[in-house]
């Protein structure tokens, strides 16, 4: 009975991809480029335009084949937009805005070649995919300052090449961590995240300055229940043994 529901329901799932219920993903060109800047990101949003046409309906498929599950209601509903922009060389190469999980920001170079150009989209497409799984499908569990970050950068990446049609060998997997490093860094220096380690920092050595006018400062005591501060923000449903 159980198989047989699986079954239906997978039917029913190839049913709604096969008539196309996907979000709209839109090309723009991010603002505060220069004039020059903007003839050339111009150009990459016609190379990206040309190359959705063409695969991005089976980009969009296969992120929901591998990933197992849909891409959301608000998603269809509102669509995806990915900006353009002239990247710096300390900048990463794409990120998702801070407040919603259907903008894609991506960093161009002339030098990109489209290969690297087409990979950086089907990242930044299935991190907004695992955000959107948390934004607008999981509102009951909150979602704690560590947690999948690094994690969810690293399953994007190996999504991404599983997408790309790459097999998963080691070179492969250390481009994914390079990914995920750099993109965790970025993440946990916005602002939201980065304020909430500032306060926490603070509030815990204020604390300490008070307790330890009278004594000698421990100083692996004192690192050590910073540690236990920044534990705090793990997942409340993980074990950690110390």
């Amino acid at each position: 009975m159980l198989e047989k529901f699986r079954c239906n329901q997978r039917i029913t799932y190839l049913q709604v991809s096969e008539i196309g219920n996907f979000p709209q993903v839109t090309f723009r060109i991010g603002n505060g480029e220069t004039k020059t800047d903007r003839e050339w990101l111009k150009k990459r949003k016609e190379f990206f335009e040309k190359m959705w046409v063409k695969n991005g309906f089976k980009i969009l498929q296969r992120i929901e084949d591998i990933c197992g599950c849909m891409f959301t209601a608000p998603s269809r509903e509102e669509g995806i937009v990915v900006l353009l922009h002239k990247k710096k060389i300390e900048q990463i190469s794409g990120c998702l805005s801070e407040e919603n999980p259907l903008e894609i920001n991506i960093y161009c170079m002339k030098k990109d070649s489209t290969n690297a150009l087409k990979e950086r989209l089907v990242r930044m497409l299935i991190n907004s995919f695992i955000q959107q799984q948390y934004e607008f499908c999981f509102r009951i569990r909150e979602q704690v300052l560590f947690e999948d970050i690094l994690a969810n950068e690293l399953v994007a990446s190996k999504i991404g090449f599983m997408v790309m049609g790459k097999k998963i060998r080691r070179v492969h997997c250390a481009r994914a961590l390079d990914e995920a490093v750099a993109l965790t860094v970025y993440r946990l220096s916005q602002k939201h995240a980065r304020n909430k380690l500032v306060d926490i920092t603070c509030s815990f050595f204020q604390e300490q300055t008070t307790k330890d006018k009278k004594s000698r400062t421990d100083i692996i005591s004192c690192r050590e229940g910073l540690v236990a501060k920044l534990l705090e923000l793990l997942p409340k449903t993980l074990i950690v043994e110390r």
